[in-house]
């Protein structure tokens, strides 16, 4: 019989399981081969078959191994080989279609298989020593596909739920793999590790949810997965560094997480997702060296992007509300950038590219909008919107150093739109009110020259004000308190 689930294309993996005919025939058949020196140290298997069409095949190279087998009735298949010495194995099929197989290369392991339901398979490799290994499967058509290349490994894995999938690979020494899932359709898994103490922990309860880190090269990687609800997705794909931790809480429907490469050391990231269709995405992931990210989102399909490269980044992104979206790119070193919306349909860019650069954006209401890009050294940029329909727009066109906007507006469509070149600008404009605007975008603002500073205060409504300044030592600030003041200012 064969057996195609679509959702293992999710990771990239397609398991097909074959069941040979000449085991249709079998009506229950034993086969034990026992290998023991010194013969004081011999080998012990205790086998149990009751029922319709049972089949074991036990073989045993060395000695101290001890091996329990227990099946129930219909079609029960296992295969056990173990090679070695002192390994402990516990196997037990109840009642209706299981098949197991499990093969144990090594010394001193310790692997225990229990499966109920229908139709449960399990395949479990173990090569090295000191490894242990617990499964039980209670449910119809779950999988599970194990294997340990190295010593002091721990798998253990229980599925409560039909057609849930784990796939764990181990290459090195002291990984560990728990995963419990609850529901229909679930998946888990680790695949293609190198290298030691790495831990993932996957506890998914729903229906459809997938967590997985498909690639991982290093040393003491962390990652902690929980998911509740349906058909949320946490994905990892290439991992490579040390000291890195992902811990992954999603609860809701629809929820994601994918990160890319991962490459560094000393990382830690943190997500949180709270609703519905929620996504977290790391294009190019993280980059370089101590690296944080904390994500934390609240309400339904809000989407946050983050993508570092260089040193010390620290990246803190929260929304709560609906339809808010982040997006953040961080180049260089000792950059932090900080985005919070709270509010439905916000969006908000932060992108600092050189050393020393800093960010905080802040969004409180609807519908606003906020994009900041500032590239060059030693920025700091804090913008702060509270209202409806409010539009940001500061921008760099390279050459731009030591540069200071602080920006904060309290009211409805008011609009802030400069473009920025050069050193040592300090922008601070503060509006309060509705309708205001500081204006750019060819309507003009442009801020183009050095050692300039530019401070606008507008706390009425409908005041406009739409300058350019260019040059050396240049100042401007504009104060109007009231509603419909116009100031247009030039200075060269």
């Amino acid at each position: 019989m064969n057996r195609n689930f679509s959702r293992k294309h999710m990771l990239g993996l397609a398991i097909a399981l074959i069941v040979s005919a000449p085991a249709l025939a079998a009506n229950n058949e034993v086969v034990i081969n026992q290998t023991s020196a010194p013969a004081t140290e011999g080998n012990i298997a205790n086998v149990s078959q009751a029922g319709d069409i049972n089949v074991l095949s036990l073989n045993q190279n060395g000695s101290a191994n001890s091996n329990v087998v227990q099946q129930d009735g219909v079609w029960l298949e296992s295969y056990n080989n173990v090679t070695g010495n002192n390994n402990q194995v516990d196997t037990t099929q109840l009642a209706d279609w299981h098949i197991a197989s499990l093969d144990i290369n090594g010394n001193d392991n310790n692997v225990t298989l229990s499966q109920d339901g229908f139709f449960n398979d399990a395949q479990l490799t173990l090569n090295g020593a000191n490894n242990s290994t617990l499964l039980m499967q209670n449910g119809d058509q779950d999988e599970a596909i194990i294997s340990l290349d190295g010593n002091g490994n721990n798998t253990e894995i229980q599925q409560l739920g039909n057609a849930n999938w784990v796939n764990a690979g181990f290459v090195g020494n002291d990984n560990e793999l728990l995963s419990q899932q609850t529901g229909d359709n679930n998946e888990a898994g680790m695949f293609n590790l190198s290298g030691d103490r790495n831990t993932f922990e996957s506890e998914q309860m729903g229906n459809g949810n997938v967590g997985g880190v498909v690639g991982l090269t290093g040393d003491s990687n962390n990652f902690f997965v929980a998911q509740e609800g349906s058909a949320n997705v946490f994905i990892a794909t290439d991992v490579a560094g040390n000291d890195n931790l992902v811990d992954v809480l999603q609860t809701g429907n629809a929820n994601e997480f994918t990160l890319q490469p991962l490459a560094g050391e000393q990382n830690l990231i943190l997500v949180d997702q709270r609703g519905d269709g929620n996504v977290v995405a790391a294009p190019l992931g993280l980059s370089g060296n101590d690296n944080q990210v904390d994500v934390w989102q609240s309400g339904n399909t809000n989407a946050a992007t983050f993508a570092t490269e260089g040193d010390a980044h620290n990246i803190e992104i929260q929304q709560r509300g609906d339809g808010n979206s982040s997006e953040m790119l961080l180049t260089g070193s000792s950059n932090v950038g900080v985005i919070y919306s709270r509010g439905n349909n916000n969006a908000g860019g932060l992108a600092l590219v050189g050393v020393s650069n800093s960010g905080n954006l802040q969004q409180v209401g609807d519908d606003n909008t906020a994009v900041v890009e500032i590239i060059g050294d030693d920025n700091n940029v804090m913008v702060q919107q509270r209202g409806n329909e409010n539009n940001l727009f500061v921008n760099s066109e390279m050459a731009v150093t030591g540069s200071t906007v602080d920006v904060e507006q309290n009211g409805d469509i008011n609009l802030v739109d400069l473009l920025v070149a050069g050193n040592g600008n300090t922008l601070d404009i503060l509006q309060n009110g509705n309708g205001n605007w500081v204006a750019g975008d060819d309507g003009y603002f442009a801020l183009s020259g050095n050692n300039g500073s530019l401070s606008v205060t507008q706390q009425g409504s409908d005041n406009l004000v739409l300058g350019a300044q260019g040059g050396d030592g240049n100042m401007m600030s504009v104060s109007q308190i009231g509603d419909f003041n116009t100031a247009i200012v030039v200075q060269n």
